[in-house]
């Protein structure tokens, strides 16, 4: 079954657009942190970030930091957030990538902190390890 957001693509169901391109396109999202808070989703319906194609991934560098820009000057927030939740258990609620580009302001209680804790013992050079072999592993 197509995702919310492909049936908006296709005219289905109404949204309201803010860029459109060959591969990704970005709407308001209807239920924002923040007004000014933008979705940015490639046409090709994959759940997961890497699973998209290397022509649509190579283009999301581009229109993440134009589209960054653009909610700053029309919002005048001097941040944003820049979140992807790749997957159900990070919070992903429409299983189609996308990224949110959420406007911040100083105070206004919309955190995105985690309870950190710091590695153990020897737990951090091993962990580095393990990311460079699945780094290599492509």
């Amino acid at each position: 079954m197509a995702s919310i957001f492909t049936r908006i693509l296709a005219g289905e169901i109404p949204g309201t657009f803010v860029f459109q391109g060959e591969r990704w396109v970005a709407l308001l999202d209807i239920r924002p942190a923040h007004p000014g808070h933008v979705l940015l989703i490639p046409r090709e319906e994959r759940q997961y970030l890497a699973d998209l194609s290397g022509s649509t991934q190579a283009e999301l560098g581009l229109h993440l930091a134009r589209m960054t820009l653009a909610v700053k000057r029309a919002t005048g927030c001097p941040a944003v957030n820049v979140v992807l939740n790749d997957g159900p258990e990070a919070g992903q609620e429409v299983p189609h990538a996308h990224l949110h580009v959420v406007p911040r302001w100083p105070g206004d209680h919309k955190g995105f902190r985690f309870a950190g804790a710091p590695y153990g013992n020897g737990q951090l050079a091993t962990m580095a390890e393990r990311l460079r072999a699945a780094w290599a592993a492509d």
